[in-house]
Order: C-alpha cells, then structure tokens, then sequence
C-alpha cells in the first residue's frame, strides 16, 4: 500500500467548497469518484484545509491509500482526462505512511484581491468587484481594534 499526496488546484466557481458534505457538488466529490472508476477501490481523500463555495485553490495539499500499484503518471494522465476541466491534479508522489495532508501543513496563504477601479467581468471570478474608493486612513484607524494577543486554540484540533 502506498501513500499518495496529490497537489491540486481548482477554479471553485462551480463547486460547493472543497470538502464533501451531503448537499452538493464539491471538488472532493468529484476526485474521489474518479478514483474509484480508475482504481476500482474505494477512495477517501484527506485535504489539508476545507474551501467555501466559489472559492479557488492553487497548491491545495491532499493525500490518500492507494491499495493496488499502479504508475503514478498514468493514474495522474488519466485524472486529467477524466476530472472536469476546472480540476487539475499538478503533481503526485508518493509519501510515507505517515504522511498526513492536514497536519503536516507547514503553512496556508489566503489571497483576497479587490477591485477599488472599474467593473471588469473578466476577473469576476477572481477579484471582488468593489468598485469604489476606499479610505485606507479609517481602515488603518480600525486595524488598532484587532491588535493584541487572541487565542486561537478553540480553532484547531490538537493543542
């Protein structure tokens, strides 16, 4: 049995979050099951962080057991060729068993981009589309409200 981590990146757009749940489609969802039609095993992928609906990912970390060997560019080509479009596997290797993709995470980076110009509908999907002036004077005034030393711990799964 071999330990596979994967590097993903996906457009969110048209998907409900990264991690499966019950009430829609999500990225997860849709790796897994093409998976299980390539490796005819039963496949539960762990990610490294969960993502919000429309949100996008570029580098997201996840690991799964492969049970039956199998060449890992043959089974990424054939992910590429079988997952939406909006889904892309950037690399496979594999790990050791210990390896686990959300805590051995080192770091996480969230870009958020606003747009204070004009409406553009190309980067609609990417940037949120404020489109007004902001006062940067009163925005520094309030980060003085959020300084300090905060716990966090009621976030995390181990101490």
């Amino acid at each position: 049995m071999k330990n596979l981590k994967f590097i993903i990146s996906y457009n969110g757009t048209a998907y409900n979050g990264y991690q499966s749940q019950p009430c829609g489609n999500t990225v997860q969802d849709n790796i897994e099951k093409v998976l299980r039609l390539l490796l005819n095993q039963a496949v539960s992928i762990n990610g490294c962080s969960r993502t919000d609906a429309g949100v996008h990912a570029i580098g997201q970390t996840a690991h799964f057991d492969l049970e039956n060997e199998m060449n890992i560019e043959k089974l990424q080509h054939s992910l590429h060729s079988l997952l939406p479009d909006d889904i892309f596997i950037q690399k496979i290797e594999t790990v050791s068993k210990d390896f686990h993709a959300r805590f051995d995470v080192i770091s996480k980076e969230y870009i958020y981009k606003l747009n204070m110009g004009e409406y553009n509908p190309i980067e609609k999907d990417y940037v949120y589309q404020y489109c007004k002036i902001l006062n940067l004077a009163e925005m520094m005034r309030a980060l003085k409200y959020l300084e300090g030393t905060h716990d966090f711990k009621s976030f995390t799964k181990v101490e």
